[in-house]
């Protein structure tokens, strides 16, 4: 079978975020199992000149990898707001169309849309999504309302709209003001287009939200109804693309694998006479970094604890900056900057509790998994994608996300009972990524058969009708 992965940026060996070394590892997977792998890598910072897009080619052990550029800031706000780029689309068909994947695999729609669903499916090629966050059904991707609370509602025109002006005063009060309308009613008024002197004017960047997630649902429900299969690591991912709107049939719940051979399974824990905490992740807002410190600073007795955190600017300079000044108030706090993966092995070796602080429900971390295939015990956010692998008490401990206070607790009680450590090594066997690839290519087998009884039935109904057309004359 010929696959095509389409992944973020992927420039190996420097792979960065989960996105790109999961796609990296399940390419390689899909190769030992004889598959011939494809890689549609997207590059929105490029610098490529006048031309709005370019392509380029190189090769990634054996897999031929295609480069999609452009510029972010020059598409159209909208199209990432919609989350779709017409564009884009038309350069993925013109992609495969000449290459002729069996299937087609998409580990995450930012940047690139659900435009190359369309694409794919225009051209009979099955789509897989390898769900890694949620922006097919939450335009923020995160499941995380403006006051960084949690959605539970779910997608829809009225929450949405509310959450998105909700950032400012003026927001917040427009919304509570047409709080008592239906979903109808606010859709009616917004297509209307209201202006001066109407006094609905006055909420005018409501109605711009309004007319926004109206546009933006209309045009991503076929698109979604389109996905063959939505590979969602976790229960709570599961869970969440049903509530969003996905049929049954199309989500299948499949966590994520380890690869055999990685470096995490030889590994040794180094002694050391103090407890270490542990970070890898990228240094946004949504990854807690920020919590971790302030609870690791507030330690009634740290008896000479340490906290490595690994992870670059990675675009928010300002929040980057946060970090480093809460890191420079403790000087047993180091920013080790970033980590390639050939390097955690490293890194888990001198830890002895790796902490995940994420204020967002993530799908499925990767660093969770090296975490727990180097048997290290996990301190994190009681989030979904993360309870599905971490049983307080047996491999960790969980605390309610943001509660610096009670991080800060069980942090204490790892530097008081250092015993703690020998108990809670994660033991269980984590699925292969051989595996996880077999299943989807399983999947794909199905789906094809299925379309092709579609096409066949197709064919012959059409057969009938003219044959019973022939007849009547």
């Amino acid at each position: 079978m010929k696959i095509t992965i389409c992944t973020r940026k992927f420039v190996p060996p420097n792979l960065v975020g989960g996105v790109d070394v999961y796609a990296d590892r399940l390419g390689r997977a899909f190769q030992r199992l004889g598959h011939a792998v494809t890689f549609l890598a997207v590059d929105a910072q490029a610098e490529i000149g006048k031309e709005p897009f370019a392509l380029a080619h190189d090769d990634h052990h054996g897999m031929p990898v295609t480069r999609l550029k452009f510029v972010f800031s020059d598409r159209l706000k909208e199209y990432f707001d919609v989350c779709y780029d017409p564009d884009v689309g038309r350069i993925v068909r013109d992609i495969l169309q000449e290459d002729r994947p069996d299937l087609f695999i998409v580990m995450n729609f930012y940047t690139i849309t659900l435009s190359v669903v369309e694409a794919a499916k225009s051209l009979g090629i099955p789509v897989v999504h390898v769900a890694t966050d949620f922006l097919p059904i939450c335009r923020r991707a995160t499941l995380i309302r403006w006051n960084n609370e949690a959605c539970r509602t779910g997608e829809s025109v009225k929450s949405c709209s509310e959450c998105f002006v909700s950032r400012d005063a003026l927001g917040r009060v427009a919304a509570a003001a047409m709080a008592p309308l239906d979903e109808t009613t606010l859709v009616r008024i917004a297509r209307g287009n209201p202006g001066l002197p109407n006094p609905l004017a006055l909420l005018r960047p409501y109605w711009e939200q309004v007319k926004l997630m109206d546009e933006r649902i209309e045009l991503l429900r076929p698109l979604r109804r389109a996905l063959d299969l939505v590979a969602a690591p976790t229960s709570y991912t599961r869970d969440m693309f049903l509530r969003g709107g996905f049929d049954s049939h199309q989500v299948a719940l499949l966590p994520f694998g380890v690869e055999s051979g990685n470096p995490l399974v030889e590994m040794t824990h180094r002694p050391s006479d103090h407890i270490r905490f542990l970070f890898v992740g990228r240094l946004q807002p949504y990854k807690g970094a920020h919590v971790l410190i302030r609870a690791f600073n507030g330690l009634r007795a740290p008896n000479n604890a340490t906290l490595v955190i690994y992870g670059g600017e990675d675009g928010h300079g300002d929040y980057f900056e946060q970090v480093r000044q809460l890191a420079s108030q403790n000087d047993r706090v180091q920013l080790a900057g970033s980590i390639v993966p050939d390097d955690l092995a490293t890194a888990f070796a001198q830890a002895d509790y790796f902490v995940l602080p994420s204020t967002w429900h993530e799908n499925s971390p990767l660093i969770l998994l090296d975490a727990l295939q180097s048997g290290t015990p996990v301190i994190a956010s009681e989030i979904g994608g993360v309870t599905d692998l971490v049983r307080p008490g047996e491999n960790g401990f969980l605390f309610p996300p943001g509660d610096e206070n009670a991080l800060r607790k069980i942090m204490q009680d790892a530097i008081d009972q250092p015993g703690l450590i020998e108990r809670l090594r994660p033991r269980t066997e984590l699925p292969k990524i051989e595996a996880y690839a077999q299943t989807i290519i399983d999947r794909a087998a199905g789906i094809r058969a299925r379309e092709s009884t579609n096409t066949a039935n197709d064919m012959i109904s059409q057969a009938d009708d003219g044959l019973q057309q022939l007849v009547a004359k």
